[in-house]
């Protein structure tokens, strides 16, 4: 094949591509999508895995495709990984470093006004399902149980 044929060929596949990308069931899918990302929306369509949506009020919502069998540390690494691609498209150029050690130490995930608080727990066992919505919630220190200060440990 020429450069030129090699060339046409490629701009057609582009063109199928983009068309597809305009379908109706494809509309969730960025413009350059992962194999995971479509993947986990194979999945929701197979009733495999749900679309759920993380409530950070005043901010805007986080929403999140998990399966069945994921467990709470899973959708805390999913939304780790949602807000690192948020940022990365953010047209700003500004760029945040988010302690994530320090929000899961004082905050924790909650639906239906229970907190998640044990990252083994499975999502199909928790009652999410599809359209579910999770909120963030600080973790309060029980009273005469307060941490203490970090400490570098000093070698003398």
């Amino acid at each position: 094949m020429s450069v030129q044929n090699d060339q046409e060929l490629l701009d057609k596949l582009q063109k199928e591509i983009n068309q597809l990308l305009e379908h109706e069931e494809l509309k969730d899918l960025d413009a350059f999508p992962t194999e995971e990302e479509i993947d986990m929306l194979i999945a929701v369509e197979t009733g495999q895995a749900f679309q759920i949506t993380l409530n950070r009020s005043p901010l805007p919502s986080i929403p999140l495709i998990v399966l069945q069998s994921s467990s709470v540390l899973d959708i805390k690494r999913m939304i780790k990984h949602q807000l690192e691609k948020m940022e990365k498209n953010d047209k700003t150029g500004r760029k945040r470093k988010i302690s994530w050690k320090y929000i899961w130490r004082s905050h924790c995930l909650m639906f239906n006004n229970a907190r998640l608080l044990n990252d083994r727990a499975v999502v199909s066992q928790l009652g999410i399902k599809q359209n579910s919505v999770l909120k963030f919630s600080r973790l309060a220190h029980e009273k005469g149980h307060h941490r203490k200060a970090w400490h570098h440990n000093k070698k003398s």
